[in-house]
């Protein structure tokens, strides 16, 4: 009966390819290089994205270039 009982894993839509699916092909590319690009710092990346009307957070930023958020894990 309880076989297949295990602890249930936990998803997270990772911020960064939430934005991605709303930008357009171009943009959505725009987005990866720079947030996977470590010559951009997370701090002044987010305040660019801000400025662009775009909130991604410094640490979902840190996160999703060292891959680990769940974008690395599907």
């Amino acid at each position: 009966m309880l076989e297949d009982l295990s602890i249930p894993t936990k998803k997270f839509n990772c911020k960064v390819r939430t934005v991605k699916a709303g930008l357009s092909e171009k943009d959505a590319q725009i987005l990866e290089s720079a947030v996977m690009n470590p010559e951009w710092p997370c701090r002044t990346l987010e305040n660019a994205l801000s400025n662009k009307g775009i909130a991604v957070s410094e640490k979902t930023i840190k996160q999703h270039r060292e891959k680990r958020c769940s974008c690395w894990k599907i």
